[in-house]
C-alpha cells in the first residue's frame, strides 16, 4: 500500500530562519495522525508545503507514492486542507460559499447540502458568512476540505471556537472518515482533541521531529517510577545491574529519589524483586505519562507556551 504522505528531509528556510529543519515520516490510508508542537515549531508551515502553498527550500514530498513537484495539479485534486484561518466571501451564505469552492474545484455541488449536515452547520447554511462566530467558520472551513471526497485531509486546528457538542460531533465525523480509508493529518494545540482520536502523534519543536509514534507507546516509554528504599545504594546497583528485570529501562536519581523508567504497573513486582534482596520500598510513586507531559519533557514548553518544569 502506497503511503498517503511521504516526506523525506523536508526543510523550509524563511531567510536565516529555518521553520522545517529535515522532517521525515509517512501516513498512511486510515490513520489519523495529530501533529503537535509549540506556537512557531512549524506545524503550519509543514501543511503548507503538504498541501503545494508553500515551496520548499529542500527535500522531497509524495502524494499516492507520486512526486507532488512533477504531479502537483493531479495530486492536488486528492487533498483537502483546512487552514487554521477561514476565509471566505463575507457577504455570501456558508452555503453560496461552498457552491462557489465546488465551482472552483470542479467538483459536483449536489454534495453540499450532505455536506453542510455532516458538520452541522445545516441551521446556519444560509446566513452570510460575516455573520458566523468562529466555531461555525471552522464548521464551514471544513466542510470546504470535504468537498470533492479527498483521500488526505490536512486540518489546521479544526475544533477551535466549537463548544464539546460541536467538538464530539467533528471528532465522529473524522473518525468515520478515517475508517473509510480517508488519511488524515491533525495539528492542534488542543491535547484532549488529539488523545480522544488520534493513535499517532507526530510532534515537532523548532521544526525538527523530536517524536513520532503510537501515542500509547510514547506514553509507555516515558513512564516512570519513583524509589526511595531502606538502602537506595544497593537499590541503585541491584537496579542497574545487566540481569536485572527486562521491563526496566534506565534509572536515575532525582531529589533523593531513583528515577526508574518503568511501566506503572509493574510497581507490585518491583517491591517484590527489591524484598527479595532485603531492600524494602520506603516511598514507592508510579507515575502514567500523559500527553500533557510527554509535550513539554520533549519540546520544554507546556500547551500555553511557558517553559516546562
Amino acid at each position: 500500500m502506497d503511503a498517503a504522505v511521504e516526506v523525506d528531509n523536508l526543510t523550509k528556510r524563511y531567510g536565516d530562519k529555518l521553520a522545517v529543519d529535515a522532517a521525515s515520516f509517512a501516513l498512511y490510508p486510515g490513520q489519523l495522525v495529530g501533529l503537535l508542537g509549540p506556537n512557531g515549531a512549524g506545524k503550519t508551515t509543514t501543511l503548507g508545503m503538504l498541501s503545494g502553498l508553500v515551496r520548499p527550500t529542500s527535500g522531497t514530498i509524495r502524494l499516492f507514492g507520486q512526486p507532488l513537484q512533477a504531479r502537483a495539479s493531479d495530486l492536488l485534486r486528492h487533498v483537502g486542507l483546512m487552514p487554521e484561518v477561514a476565509t471566505f466571501y463575507p457577504y455570501l451564505s456558508g452555503r453560496d460559499n461552498l457552491r462557489v469552492m465546488a465551482a472552483t474545484y470542479g467538483v459536483d455541488a449536489r454534495q453540499i447540502d450532505g455536506l453542510i449536515e455532516q458538520v452541522g452547520l445545516t441551521e446556519n447554511a444560509h446566513r452570510p458568512f460575516k455573520t458566523y462566530s468562529q466555531g461555525m467558520r471552522q464548521l464551514l472551513s471544513l466542510a470546504n476540505a470535504l468537498l470533492g471526497d479527498p483521500d488526505l485531509l490536512l486540518l489546521d486546528e479544526p475544533t477551535n471556537g466549537l463548544d464539546p457538542h460541536g467538538q464530539q460531533r467533528v471528532h465522529n465525523l473524522l473518525r468515520k472518515l478515517a475508517a473509510r480509508g480517508k488519511a488524515i493529518l491533525l495539528s492542534s494545540h488542543l491535547l484532549r482533541d488529539v488523545e480522544e482520536i488520534c493513535e499517532r502523534v507526530i510532534i515537532i519543536n523548532r521544526g525538527r521531529i523530536v517524536a513520532d509514534g503510537r501515542l500509547d507507546d510514547l506514553l509507555r516509554a516515558s513512564a516512570r517510577i519513583l524509589l526511595r528504599t531502606t538502602d537506595d545504594e544497593r537499590a541503585l546497583t541491584l537496579l542497574s545491574a545487566a540481569d536485572r528485570p527486562g521491563w526496566i529501562g534506565n534509572i536515575a536519581v532525582e531529589d533523593g529519589r531513583l528515577v526508574l523508567q518503568a511501566p506503572p504497573e509493574q510497581a507490585g513486582e518491583l517491591s517484590a524483586f527489591l524484598a527479595r534482596h532485603d531492600i524494602y520500598p520506603v516511598e514507592l510513586m508510579p507515575q502514567r505519562e500523559s500527553l500533557r507531559s510527554l509535550f513539554a519533557e520533549v519540546t520544554g514548553e507546556t500547551t500555553d507556551g511557558r517553559p516546562g518544569a
